[in-house]
C-alpha cells in the first residue's frame, strides 16, 4: 500500500511541476493605460498576420510564432521610438499575465545594438537555440521584432522607454503583447495537502 501512495504522490508532483501547453493565448482585462508621451495607445484584441500594429504607421505583421497568434496587444506609437524613462508606459491587468515586449531587432547584440537596461534585467529573451524567435513585419528597415517575456501578478505593470539607457541601434518602437498566465503557480503545498487527504481517505476505505 505504501508503494501505491508513493506512486500517487509522484504523479501529483509531476502534474504540479510540468506546465500544460495551451493552444491559444487568453486575453485579460487591461485598464488604466497611461503613456508618458500622451499618445493615444490602444488595446488591440487579436494580433495576427496582416494586422496593423502601430497607431501611427501602416506596417503589418507578415509572420509570427503560432503560439502567439491571436494574442491581445497594446498598439504603441512609432513616434515614441526615442522615449525614455523607467515608467514611460503603465497599465493594470486583472489576472496573472505574461507580458511580451516585441523589440526592434536592430537594437540587440545580434545586429550590433543594445537593448534598454530594464528589458535585459526584467525580461527573458525567447530563443530557438542561438537564434531569437522573431515577429516578421513589413517595416523593411527593421524586418523583425525580437520577443522578450516575463510573468507578472494581477495589478500594475510598468514598462520603460524604448530609448532608455543604454539602448542603441534601434529605429522603431516596441509593442507590448499581453496574455493570461495560464500556468500561474498554484501553491503546491495546498495541492499536496488536498491530495494527501484524498489518498488517506481511499486507504482507510
Amino acid at each position: 500500500m505504501r508503494k501505491v501512495i508513493c506512486i500517487s504522490v509522484t504523479l501529483l508532483m509531476a502534474s504540479v511541476l510540468v506546465p500544460i501547453t495551451q493552444a491559444k493565448p487568453k486575453p485579460v482585462k487591461i485598464t488604466d493605460l497611461k503613456v508618458g508621451s500622451k499618445l493615444p495607445y490602444e488595446v488591440g484584441k487579436s494580433l495576427e498576420v496582416g494586422t496593423k500594429y502601430y497607431i501611427d504607421r501602416d506596417y503589418t505583421v507578415i509572420e509570427m510564432p503560432k503560439e502567439l497568434v491571436g494574442i491581445q496587444w497594446i498598439m504603441t506609437g512609432n513616434n515614441d521610438k526615442n522615449s525614455q524613462g523607467k515608467d514611460f508606459l503603465s497599465f493594470k491587468v486583472d489576472k496573472p499575465s505574461i507580458i511580451w515586449i516585441a523589440h526592434d531587432s536592430r537594437g540587440e547584440e545580434e545586429k550590433g545594438g543594445k537593448p534598454p537596461e530594464w528589458l535585459e534585467k526584467e525580461y527573458e529573451k525567447w530563443m530557438d537555440g542561438k537564434d531569437p524567435v522573431p515577429i516578421e513585419v513589413t517595416d523593411g528597415n527593421m524586418a523583425t521584432f525580437n520577443l522578450w517575456q516575463k510573468a507578472v501578478k494581477a495589478g500594475k505593470v510598468t514598462i520603460g522607454g524604448n530609448a532608455e539607457a543604454p539602448a542603441a541601434g534601434h529605429g522603431s518602437n516596441y509593442m507590448v503583447l499581453v496574455e493570461e498566465d495560464q500556468n500561474a503557480v498554484v501553491d503546491p503545498q495546498a495541492k499536496l495537502s488536498t491530495t494527501w487527504a484524498i489518498i488517506k481517505s481511499q486507504h482507510q476505505q
